[in-house]
């Protein structure tokens, strides 16, 4: 886990390029507080130079000082900040060499040992205990379908000095992001788009995409930022990249798509296990302290749970830790089921109380880290949790996020299913599933179908062409009318995406790696390949991890009610009005016009313009 930026220059490189890129690669001093690298290639000739800079491991050999580069020798620039989680030796320093390679790698391979295993009979020799040095021995033997072979996160790249080309790959769900910047003479990749500022670029806003997030919140949903210029490397996508006069522009192949057809099988519940619970047991691979989110929820406490299980099963006596968000006396407040686990499983946890932390100075500084606006002040607390996690030493944090998308968890689920069952003319069925749907969250079930028929109404007035949407995102959400397609776009577009950048900035701002057991993805090949049925069922939604976690217990197996990550954003809000009023100051006039779907949104936005300070 840790954060790169790479830079290729036609017209070689000069002391000023030099400076603005180790001040980029300092821009995420956060990601990687153990170690620097940086190597300058000629990739006219491949001759290259190790550079020494002030916060390069003492133990690094073959290094060169700055004053002893000629820097216009070079047109290429790899730099890697690390955070150690695996092989904590100087051995695992980047960037790094092998045969005729080298990579600078953010991410984790959980499954590296295995595929070290198979290599090692192929004849491939390692002198680390590395994930990186796995990638690039697979790279050599496979190239690019070794991507198939790696259950983790990554954003990776890679330099092949005899054939002179990058190769840049991201993972199937963009869990580690990569952005890049291109003109006609220059190439920038980075690990966070804060790096880019740097650089004297020419960014401008983009409106558009500004507008998308102004008016119904959605942000992260395509490979477009803030700025015209800076894009997203794409998701389950890798692209060639050769350095030559021609320099052609990036092409991205895609090698991972989410299933189409549903696979219909005799025990899904035995196979979920197991994969869940391999899922897991990968997870835990750490050379460094490891902790579980702890939310009371189904998804955070299976995952714990499943961890105590295989720890327990090993004889493993590793120190289980729990970390948590609460607001005593709130509403939404989980302190009961958190507490509950804590006493039911003799965990050591760690409480943080977000409204109490709560000040103007820090929640500027998580949107300076976040890079984009956020959509609600439960990211806030996630980075309070964040903090938490940092200030107690562990360094790796296993997290439920995707669970929801996977197993059809949120509400809005549910309403879909029921529309569905009802196009399909499953009356007797969707009746069944509304009343025990009711009954578990103590609604009228009068209610309910009022909610139901809406959702049949919007089905109908699509299909005539009645209605209308600002964005064809949000036409493509609402006109989904069957669970599955609802579920890939809440996965791929809507709300994962969010999470996981959200996710990522928090926990890299205090040095953190988080594992999410969830995306696994042969777990998620399951999921979206399984009957809707099998997810829910009886109106309990996610039942199939209902039923698979019978360690569980029943308060918390079975709980009614679904909070995610509540927090009181109104309190907040009302304690610093003056303050959050004061951030729609900073919002160009001409983005003003548009209207927020909740207030809140645009306070963010005010907030992103300040903090970048963007005129």
């Amino acid at each position: 886990m840790c954060g790169i930026s790479v830079l290729f220059n036609k017209n070689n490189i000069t002391e000023e390029i030099y400076i603005d890129f180790l001040s980029s690669l300092r821009k995420i001093n956060h990601r990687g507080p153990n170690d620097e690298g940086v190597v300058l290639i000629d990739a006219k000739n491949a001759n290259y130079k190790i550079a020494r800079t002030d916060k390069t491991h003492a133990e690094v050999c073959n290094t060169t000082p700055l004053n002893e580069i000629n820097l216009n020798d070079y047109n290429l620039i790899l730099g890697h900040k690390r955070l150690s989680i695996l092989d904590l030796s100087v051995s695992g320093h980047q960037p790094m060499n092998y045969l005729n390679y080298t990579i600078v790698f953010n991410g984790e391979i959980y499954n590296y040992i295995e595929i070290r295993d198979e290599l090692l009979t192929y004849g491939y020799k390692f002198m680390t205990n590395s994930d990186t040095e796995v990638i690039l021995a697979a790279y050599d033997k496979w190239k690019e379908k070794c991507l198939s072979k790696f259950n983790g996160m990554f954003s990776i790249i890679i330099y092949n000095s005899t054939e002179n080309y990058l190769f840049i790959a991201n993972d199937r769900f963009g869990v580690k992001p990569l952005y890049y910047y291109k003109d006609k003479n220059s190439l920038i990749f980075t690990s966070e788009i804060k790096q880019f500022y740097s650089f004297k670029l020419s960014l401008s806003i983009n409106s558009e995409a500004i507008k998308t997030f102004a008016t119904n919140g959605f942000i992260d949903h395509n490979n477009e930022t803030f700025y015209n210029e800076v894009r997203r490397f794409p998701k389950a996508s890798f692209s060639k990249l050769h350095l030559d006069d021609n320099f052609e522009s990036l092409n991205f192949q895609n090698y991972y798509n989410l299933p189409n057809s549903i696979i219909h099988k005799k025990n899904y519940l035995e196979e979920f296990e197991y994969i869940f619970s391999d899922s897991v047991k990968l997870r835990l691979r750490s050379d460094v302290p490891l902790g579980f989110a702890s939310s009371g929820g189904l998804d955070s406490s299976s995952i714990l749970y499943k961890a105590f299980q295989i720890l327990k099963s090993e004889n493993n006596h590793l120190a289980v830790n729990t970390f948590s968000a609460i607001f005593p006396g709130m509403s939404g407040d989980e302190s009961e089921y958190i507490k509950f686990i804590e006493n039911d499983l003799k965990v050591k946890s760690y409480y943080t109380n977000p409204l109490e932390l709560f000040s103007i100075e820090d929640f500027e500084k998580h949107i300076y880290h976040q890079d984009l606006p956020i959509t609600s002040t439960s990211y806030y607390a996630e980075w309070c949790v964040a903090q938490l996690v940092h200030n107690s030493g562990v360094k790796v944090l296993l997290i439920g996020q995707g669970g929801d998308e996977l197993l059809a968890g949120y509400h809005h689920h549910f309403y879909r299913y029921c529309r569905q069952l009802i196009i399909q003319g499953k009356i007797i069925k969707y009746l069944s599933e509304a009343k025990s749907f009711a009954e578990i969250k103590n609604i009228k079930v009068n209610d309910l179908h009022k909610i139901i028929l809406n959702e049949v109404k919007l089905s109908f007035k699509f299909k005539f062409g009645l209605t209308r949407m600002n964005s064809s995102l949000e036409k493509d959400w609402n006109n989904a009318n069957k669970l599955i397609e609802l579920l890939k776009i809440d996965f791929s577009h809507t709300m994962l995406p969010t999470y996981l950048r959200s996710d990522d900035r928090d926990a890299m701002a205090f040095g953190l790696e988080t594992r999410h057991p969830f995306l696994d993805y042969r777990l998620v090949d399951f999921c979206f390949s399984m009957p809707d049925s099998i997810k829910i069922k009886k109106g309990w939604q996610k039942n199939i991890l209902r039923e698979c976690m019978t360690q569980l217990p029943e308060k918390i197996r079975y709980r009614k009610d679904k909070k995610g990550y509540t927090t009181p954003e109104t309190e907040w809000i009302k304690n610093h009005k003056q303050v959050f009023d004061n951030y729609l100051n900073y919002i160009p006039e001409e983005l003003k016009q548009y209207k927020p779907s909740n207030p809140f949104l645009n306070y963010a936005l005010g907030a992103w313009f300040k903090v970048n300070n963007i005129k």
